[in-house]
């Protein structure tokens, strides 16, 4: 599956996409304060750079 990002913020499934992990470990490393988010309007989003920064992390140990 390829996935081309054309924009900034993913919702929890195009992240877990984006990542190629299941919705509920986003959500674990979400609470377990791995991956950062934001909310607006009551909608959790991901940044496509903080998700790209956090495998760079993964990738350097």
């Amino acid at each position: 599956m390829s996935i081309i990002v054309h924009k900034r913020l993913l919702d929890a499934k195009e992240a877990a996409d984006y990542l190629s992990i299941s919705r509920s470990k986003l959500y674990d490393w979400l609470a377990k304060g791995k991956i950062p988010s934001v909310t607006i309007d009551s909608c959790r989003l991901f940044d496509v750079k903080k998700l790209d920064q956090f495998v760079d992390q993964l990738s350097a140990n």
